[in-house]
């Protein structure tokens, strides 16, 4: 709260410094006060996370450049550090005695992820409000302790999590990134209804804010506050504390390392201080846009799945006790929106860096990239899991940096995921190798072996993606009967809130602080 204090005093006082007396100035004020403080829209968030990847993309293609004089279109990536940071915790509580994690992973630290993490603390402050407060029972907390651990193995067999193939593998053509989404997509749906047939329907929300669950119940909307007990102290929850102990020291040990340990290959010692750097950055900004907005890849394709059937009967799913705001999200496609905005943005871009400037697309990795049954059961698992956590791996990110309760347990389950491929790599890697269904690795090099008629397909590629988007948005706007700048530029609260009505100002709120 005295950190959202201060921001309101700065900007403020840059509005006194430039005080102009008319109403455009006002507006403009209140714009910045509420980005600030208050959620965002899917769109900008998908647009600020599609900006994010295409930064770390930039220093990526530099530094391979620099280092093997070539470089490949890599999108932003997340599991194979992951593991290199749970070697490095293993490093450090057990001196190198034990072999857990070692036989695939070097330790080692993944900035990006550490980004994600900061993105999500700082949005907390920026707003005024860490998600401590929301009270998960035992059963949801054992329901993500599962889901984290089932998730983790998906991604070892699916060659890497939903980051890596909805909003990387998309954007390149990837042949095994359409099949893993598309299970993925039906497994995620599945295991949605299946946990709301375990009573857990009212914990479903793409984000937490006690401002939205405070004005709701005022409505009498108990099923939008399942979380919300107002006597909950989190810091006498002892999960919590198992939570923030094991995360704290993950974190710790990877940044310590990566500052002061002369051995680790992505530490400012050997990577220098830019790509460090860089990629940081480019964390914070794809955890800031998730945290402002709830972003991330399960909602989104859940959402495309059950809207028609909400469009049809919004009955249907009122006696599972979801809540009125995870209706509306699903019912308007909104976390499809920003999805798909983040996957035109990237594809866009791949798409110059491949024809425009000769960088062939990356992710040709034997095996893992080439379509095989482990992305078929990768991605079954994937799907579990996302529902399971209440977000993907990346969304897990920036939820931990928020301290939600169950992703701060689900995460433990993480490490514990990888450990039947880090112990028995060769034997995955084997049966992996022998399951190659297609062999080549995106949509234009299966249709030609002619370059100029790939990056034809290319074209007609990225055309198709631009086509879903507008599609996405017209729809959302027509079957939720509000403007096309409202689904634009207001988040989820707001739109909830108004009840069908037109969105007026939300006032002043430095006003309201003080009050």
């Amino acid at each position: 709260m005295i950190f959202k204090q201060g921001l309101y005093l700065i900007i403020e006082n840059v509005w006194n410094v430039n005080k102009r007396k008319n109403k455009e100035a006002i507006i403009v004020r209140e714009k910045m006060l509420k980005a600030v403080t208050k959620q965002w829209s899917f769109f900008w968030a998908g647009l600020i996370f599609g900006l994010a990847q295409i930064l770390f993309i930039l220093v990526d293609i530099q530094r391979d450049y620099q280092i093997y004089g070539r470089a490949v279109i890599d999108p932003l990536r997340v599991t194979a550090g992951l593991g290199q940071m749970f070697r490095g915790l293993e490093v450090f509580l057990f001196g190198g005695k034990t072999n857990w994690y070692g036989q695939v992973f070097q330790p080692d630290v993944w900035w990006p992820i550490i980004g994600m993490i900061l993105g999500g603390s700082l949005v907390g402050l920026m707003e005024g409000e860490f998600r401590s407060w929301v009270k998960y029972d035992e059963k949801m907390l054992l329901v993500s302790f599962i889901g984290g651990i089932i998730f983790s193995y998906g991604t070892r067999l699916a060659g890497g999590c939903t980051l890596y193939h909805l909003l990387g593998g998309i954007p390149l053509m990837q042949i095994d990134s359409w099949v893993v989404v598309a299970v993925m997509s039906l497994s995620g749906m599945l295991t949605f209804m299946l946990l709301t047939k375990l009573g857990l329907a009212g914990y479903f929300k793409h984000q937490e804010t006690r401002y939205y669950v405070e004005k709701a119940k005022l409505r009498g909307w108990d099923e939008e506050g399942m979380g919300y007990q107002p006597k909950y102290r989190p810091w006498r929850d002892p999960w919590r504390w198992i939570g923030v102990v094991f995360l704290v020291l993950m974190v710790g040990v990877a940044v310590w390392n990566g500052v002061f340990n002369p051995v680790y290959t992505m530490g400012f010692s050997q990577a220098g201080w830019a790509y460090p750097t860089i990629t940081l950055l480019a964390g914070l900004l794809a955890g800031i846009a998730m945290a402002k907005s709830g972003f991330g890849t399960e909602c989104a394709m859940v959402s495309l799945e059950l809207s028609p059937a909400l469009h049809r009967n919004d009955e249907l799913f009122k006696t599972l006790g979801l809540p009125k705001i995870t209706q509306t999200l699903f019912k308007g496609m909104f976390p499809f929106i920003g999805v798909i905005t983040a996957i035109v943005i990237t594809n866009i871009f791949v798409l110059i860096a491949w024809i425009g400037f000769g960088i062939p697309l990356g992710h040709h990795i034997a095996v893992k990239d080439q379509l095989n049954l482990g992305h078929l059961l990768g991605a079954a698992m994937l799907g579990f899991g996302a529902v399971a956590l209440i977000g993907c791996e990346i969304r897990s990110y920036m939820r931990l940096g928020l301290l939600y309760g169950n992703t701060l347990i689900g995460f433990i389950g993480f490490a514990i995921g990888y450990l039947p491929y880090t112990l028995f790599p060769e034997a995955h890697d084997t049966w992996l190798s022998s399951t190659v269904i297609i062999q080549a690795y995106n949509w234009p090099e299966l249709i030609t072996g002619n370059l100029g008629e790939q990056h034809l397909a290319g074209i007609l590629y990225s055309v198709l993606l631009v086509a879903t988007q507008i599609w996405a948005m017209r729809t959302s706007a027509r079957v939720m009967h509000i403007p096309l700048k409202t689904l634009l530029h207001e988040n989820m609260e707001t739109v909830q809130l108004s009840d069908g009505h037109p969105i007026v100002s939300i006032g002043n709120p430095c006003e309201e602080i003080h009050r």
